[in-house]
């Protein structure tokens, strides 16, 4: 049975762990690249809406953020930026219906025919442009701010690439979590089964390098990731 490895951040690891723990699988939770934040003082001023591109944009910020009470509206891309927004400061954010992603976020916006106003964007170095150019696009007054960025974990990429080798199946649900796999030359891509994030726009692999990609609509629906989990070792 193959060893199944959790490469990206996910606020349900534990009860997927349980799952497949129950059903004889070996789980492991292993980030290639760590977050290191980097300002814990991001609202410095009054803005008529925040706009969360990332869980990790809020997660370590000072619940002594008082601008943000007076933040008429709050975005954010998914229900753990949802969540970490209600557990932190109290407050409600607002996320699309079902496509948990930067497009998914612009279209609520569109939908709800909002005007932003000042807007602060919180996100990490490197991530994705998508919202910004869109905010760009809209003539927004805006103030963007990098409030983490990614630092790779050698001493665990070193340790998935030798379970690699054995073959493996590899949940991550962005780019930046598994392109050091995958740029690795020492692994051998033909034994891994990725499992990756259907509404991501990014291109994160040739299906024709790995044993096998699939494609999950919900990673919330961690019963339906956990079955297909288990196919693969059927």
């Amino acid at each position: 049975m193959l060893d199944t490895i959790l490469v990206s951040n996910f606020s349900m690891k534990d009860e997927l762990a349980e799952i497949l723990e129950q059903k004889g699988h070996a789980f492991h939770d292993m980030l290639i690249q760590d977050i290191q934040h980097i300002e814990r003082y991001p609202v410095d001023d009054e803005y008529k809406t925040i706009i969360i591109q990332s869980a990790n944009a809020i997660k370590k910020i000072d619940s002594s953020n008082n601008h943000i009470y007076s933040t008429e509206r709050i975005y954010g891309i998914g229900p753990n930026c949802k969540a970490w927004v209600d557990k932190k400061f109290g407050i409600n954010c607002l996320i699309p219906e079902s496509e948990y992603s930067s497009l998914g976020l612009i279209k609520k916006i569109d939908d709800d025919n909002y005007d932003l106003g000042r807007t602060l964007l919180l996100k990490g170095i490197g991530g994705k442009k998508t919202i910004e150019e869109y905010l760009i696009n809209k003539e927004i007054d805006y103030k963007k701010c990098d409030v983490y960025e990614r630092i790779l974990n050698k001493d665990n990429l070193a340790k998935v690439s030798q379970m690699v080798n054995q073959g493996c199946i590899i949940i991550g649900f962005s780019k930046s979590s598994v392109e050091p796999l995958i740029g690795n030359p020492d692994i051998n891509l033909e034994k891994v089964h990725f499992f990756l994030l259907d509404k991501s726009d990014e291109n994160i692999i040739i299906d024709k390098d790995v044993a096998s990609t699939t494609k999950i609509e919900d990673i919330y629906d961690i019963e339906t990731l956990a079955l297909k989990i288990n196919q693969i070792n059927e």
